[in-house]
């Protein structure tokens, strides 16, 4: 596995997705292409445990917002 490649994949997957939507496109979205960089590196356990990594900080991203917006009403 060429880990570098990988690294840019996540990266990449990263930037993409880091202005978080709560949208159900934007979770489509999101899981579509991880999964395609996990089959892309065959499912190895590094490449998905980036990957889970990257989605779990999303997430906590997207609760943290909608805490925040819960406080301003």
């Amino acid at each position: 596995m060429n880990y570098w490649n990988l690294y840019k994949d996540v990266w990449d997957f990263h930037k993409k997705y880091a202005e978080v939507k709560n949208t159900d496109d934007y979770y489509s979205a999101l899981a579509e292409e991880s999964s395609g960089i996990a089959k892309k590196y065959e499912n190895h356990k590094f490449a998905v445990d980036l990957l889970l990594a990257v989605v779990n900080e999303l997430e906590r991203k997207c609760k943290e917002m909608a805490n925040n917006a819960d406080k301003t009403v």
